[in-house]
């Protein structure tokens, strides 16, 4: 029994540490093509007006492969999905080296962006398969804080690593990791097969035959709120940085930490989060406390001609807005059942993605320029007021209902 527990701790420590590996590389894979943009079209011959579209073959197909996506219930066959995911996004990633053809590297970054969409939802569904009940909410926590810690700190070091050298060398560092992951993620597939699948049934929840069916319902509420948070988020943070550019002109120095202590806040909050155990009531009150701090943040921000203050305030609407969208996310996913789980962590990636572009484009209907033909963001302001206060209210009403149904049965019982 003993020699059973400790090969449980090992098996279990080591998959939620491949899985956040890949899930960071993921992240950093998506977010670096971003600055190395330009870079790649000017190299192959092309106008850097067009770097734009590598950022968005690689969303644009991350988003429909989400969106079609099936999530599975068996841990064996989500594991060999790994396994053949990530060999198609190591590939894909060392290719972006070779090519000197700017179409060839845009058709590289959308293959690209099909296997790394599905293998970030595959990724978290398998955790989820293999966690035990009382880890699932801890687990998708953790995985999801990968995203702000690639933000703060897996791209600026990658960017350093390669300030020497060309953008080639960064997507050869990304293929050598997520080559190391192919390998570690086949040790333990193989060390699973040896041990007679005993670990990951251990692990892995026994799944009832009375589980109930989707119900769509649920499942929309849920997206809704999401792509509440998201959008509302969103049609601030991509102005954010333009205030502070145009308006307080803040040195780029100063940008780029703003950025790394804001992502570095985020997974730290995240972190924490997801090791506190809380009630659902008090989840409802974090979130509407988030949402009015982002509020005090951009009114502060946004009104402010101190540079350091604008840029403290900036730091506090990301961490408050990252840390809000993964709460709710989190919460969301690992409270349904398996069959609304396997259903929603695909849906909600191509939501976000949606929201991104949505968000970002909403916000930049709403601006107007001033007499000085200076950006005015008063209407972005407005907007963004009353959609960051619709997502706690959308929360409360839909911890009401939970709540509510919960107390059916237990009524139910007493009679």
């Amino acid at each position: 029994m003993k020699i059973l527990l400790n090969r449980l701790k090992v098996s279990d420590i080591s998959l939620i540490f491949c899985c956040f590996s890949l899930h960071f590389l993921i992240a950093i894979d998506m977010l670096i093509i971003v600055p190395f943009s330009a870079s790649i079209a000017l190299d192959t011959g092309t106008s850097s007006a067009q770097a734009g579209y590598l950022t968005a073959a690689y969303a644009l197909s991350a988003a429909v492969i989400s969106l079609i996506m099936k999530c599975r219930k068996n841990v064996n066959h989500e594991q060999k999905r790994i396994l053949l995911l990530l060999a198609g996004v190591t590939i894909t990633t060392l290719l972006v080296s070779v090519f000197n053809d700017f179409y060839l590297v845009l058709f590289t970054r959308l293959l690209t962006g099909i296997f790394g969409g599905a293998l970030a939802v595959v990724n978290l569904n398998y955790l989820l398969l293999a966690s035990n009940d009382s880890n699932k909410k801890k687990n998708t926590a953790i995985l999801l804080s990968a995203f702000p810690l690639a933000l703060a700190l897996g791209v600026p070091l990658l960017l350093f690593s390669t300030s020497a050298t060309n953008w080639q060398l960064g997507f050869q560092l990304l293929g050598g990791g997520f080559t190391c992951l192919l390998i570690l993620f086949a040790l333990y597939h193989h060390y699973q097969d040896s041990a007679g699948a005993e670990s990951t049934a251990s692990l892995a929840p026994a799944l009832s035959t009375s589980e109930p069916p989707a119900t769509h319902k649920a499942l929309r509420f849920a997206l809704l709120i999401i792509t509440s948070a998201v959008v509302s988020t969103f049609i601030v943070s991509t102005q954010y940085p333009v205030m502070l550019i145009t308006t307080l002109n803040i040195p780029d120095s100063l940008l780029s930490w703003c950025y790394t202590v804001s992502g570095i806040g985020s997974f730290l909050a995240i972190q924490a989060y997801a090791r506190i155990s809380l009630q659902n009531r008090s989840i409802s009150y974090v979130i509407t406390l988030l949402s009015i701090a982002m509020l005090v943040a951009i009114h502060l921000g946004f009104s402010t001609l101190e540079v350091v203050y604008a840029a403290i305030t900036f730091i506090v609407f990301v961490i408050a807005s990252s840390a809000r969208t993964l709460i709710i996310t989190t919460e969301l996913i690992s409270s349904l059942t398996v069959n609304d789980r396997v259903k929603m962590i695909g849906l909600q990636g191509a939501v976000q993605h949606f929201s991104v572009g949505l968000g970002s484009t909403i916000s930049s209907t709403l601006i107007t320029l001033g007499s000085d033909l200076s950006p005015d963001f008063t209407q972005v302001i407005t907007v963004a007021t009353a959609l960051i206060m619709l997502t706690p209210i959308l929360w409360w009403r839909n911890s009401g209902k939970e709540t509510h149904s919960s107390d059916k049965p237990q009524s139910a019982n007493s009679k």
